[in-house]
């Protein structure tokens, strides 16, 4: 008995179901793929990077001019320090307000230290009311100021030597006052009266 095992045909894929590979159109469509992750995923994060990159600067320069005016602002808060009585004596001789009791004060103290009479103490200034003004209360020794003036006159009465001690305590206070005019006559059995025009200053805000 023969056996005769021939060999299966060959089964294969029709020629025209064979896929068509073309590499020219693969790569074409590897370009607009790879267009189109980076135009839309790439560009995005890079633009956001370089974004970041950017603040990142700005923020160290304004890190770097805070540290410098923080350090400025130490040496100045170190200087006051140091300078308390010339600071003290700068606000006596030209105060922030024009208000005129506390001028007024000074002169009725000054008086009664030497044994003179004061008869009559005029003062004016420009100065007005700050107590509503918010925005001054709230940066008081940070606003621009001018010198401003404040002017009057002075009726004093005793003896020549207490006269003469009245001026000189008047000239050598801590507060600044000038005297531009003044007048002496006789007077009563108290002594002598001398009329005094003067001239002080204050720094008023603008």
């Amino acid at each position: 008995m023969n056996l005769n095992f021939s060999q299966p045909p060959a089964i294969g894929i029709p020629n025209q179901l064979k896929p068509y590979r073309n590499p020219f159109i693969e790569i074409t469509l590897l370009i607009i793929v790879s267009s189109i992750f980076g135009w839309f995923i790439i560009l995005p994060k890079k633009a956001d990077v370089e974004t970041q990159k950017a603040h990142l600067l700005v923020v160290r320069e304004e890190e770097s001019q805070t540290s410098v005016k923080l350090a400025t602002l130490r040496k100045l808060v170190a200087t006051l320090e140091a300078n308390q009585s010339k600071v003290s004596d700068l606000d006596d001789a030209i105060p922030l307000d024009g208000n005129t009791i506390n001028l007024r004060f000074l002169i009725e103290s000054l008086a009664k230290s030497v044994g003179a009479t004061i008869g009559d103490i005029s003062l004016a200034s420009r100065s007005g009311l700050s107590a509503g003004d918010k925005k001054l209360l709230a940066n008081f020794y940070g606003t621009n100021r001018t010198l401003q003036k404040i002017g009057g006159s002075i009726y004093v009465i005793g003896s020549f030597e207490q006269l003469q001690a009245f001026l000189q305590k008047l000239e050598t206070s801590g507060r600044i006052i000038d005297v531009t005019d003044l007048g002496l006559d006789s007077g009563s059995e108290q002594g002598l009266n001398m009329r005094l025009s003067i001239t002080s200053y204050y720094l008023s805000p603008q």
